[in-house]
């Protein structure tokens, strides 16, 4: 079976628990507004993790669905408030919750899933020392990623950011999720503490390498396939790895071009994919895709630690997707 195959029927199992999971409230609005994006597709990266560690562990993969969809929920849920922040108006290729509603009811949505996440979380079926440990685990991702947001928001105010303030950022925003996702699933399966600081690692690493290769696409993969417009970040003045690297190494001339475009949300669809080409210019674009290949060959190393097994061949196989799909 192709590693695809393997994802496809995880994924249809991960969905079919979202589902009845999301089936709650007495507000219609509100409860048609918290389901918009969640079931608006989303390839459920994080609970088919969790699955993919706990089975590689001790073949408990089923067991870590309310975990996995607890984080897939607060991922939505950040989702939602980010699309509000960024004034996006496509998600997955549709109307984000605060296009389709409003502001305030994509708030409320928003905390609504918050809620919703901890409330499932609650289910899981684990003594109450994993419980009590996952709980606080997962509050501190959620302010992690605050901070990760809030970071990003403010460099899109500076002309200048570090390469090592950009990865700190990436790490709470992104990976802290992830590391999250691949801890659990040690955790529920009864791994060995090597076992869950590894994999951590692992998750940690594989998110790193994700974010970046998000990036990357933002400016190489199709409309079409994106969900959203090509450049998007960079109209929206996104301090990614690529623009940190190219404003180094731009003449002034073209930096003042570049600098024109970032951040301007009325660039035309010319001027954004002249910017493109200075990235593409300067290699930056490619200097982007090397250090996404980089953090997922470290993340490869870690799962040392899991017993031989066809699990443990699709976590290998798993880095390689999440840095070389095309949406």
């Amino acid at each position: 079976m192709e590693l695809m195959e393997r994802l496809e029927t995880r994924r249809k199992t991960v969905n079919e628990a979202l589902i009845k999971m999301l089936d709650v409230g007495d507000v219609a609005k509100l409860k048609k507004a918290m389901n918009h994006l969640p079931l608006a597709g989303g390839k459920r990266l994080r609970p088919i993790l969790a699955m993919l560690v706990a089975d590689a562990v001790s073949n408990k993969g089923k067991k870590t669905i309310p975990f996995g969809n607890a984080l897939e929920i607060i991922h939505n849920f950040t989702l939602v408030h980010d699309d509000i922040m960024d004034n996006d108006d496509l998600r997955r290729g549709k109307k984000t919750v605060h296009t389709l509603f409003d502001e305030t009811i994509a708030i409320l949505a928003g905390d609504a899933l918050f809620a919703l996440a901890f409330e499932i979380l609650a289910t899981l079926e684990v003594n109450d020392s994993k419980i009590r440990i996952l709980l606080k685990d997962m509050a501190r991702v959620v302010r992690k990623i605050s901070e990760g947001q809030q970071m990003d928001m403010d460099f899109e105010n500076r002309l200048n950011v570090s390469e090592e303030e950009y990865l700190e950022m990436i790490e709470k925003k992104t990976a802290a999720l992830f590391a999250m996702a691949a801890k659990g699933g040690v955790i529920i399966a009864d791994g060995t503490e090597k076992q869950i600081k590894s994999m951590e690692e692992y998750g940690r690493l594989l998110g790193m390498g994700f974010q970046i290769w998000d990036d990357y696409l933002d400016v190489s993969a199709k409309e079409k396939r994106l969900g959203k417009p090509v450049g998007s970040d960079i109209k929206n003045g996104k301090r990614t790895l690529m623009v940190i690297h190219a404003l180094k190494r731009l003449n002034d001339e073209e930096r003042k071009r570049f600098l024109s475009v970032l951040g301007n949300e009325n660039a035309s669809l010319e001027a954004v994919n002249s910017a493109i080409a200075l990235l593409e210019k300067v290699g930056s674009i490619n200097y982007a895709r090397t250090m996404a290949f980089n953090f997922t060959a470290e993340a490869k190393k870690r799962l040392d630690v899991l017993p031989q097994s066809e699990h443990k061949e699709i976590l290998n196989d798993f880095v390689d997707f999440m840095v070389k799909r095309d949406i």
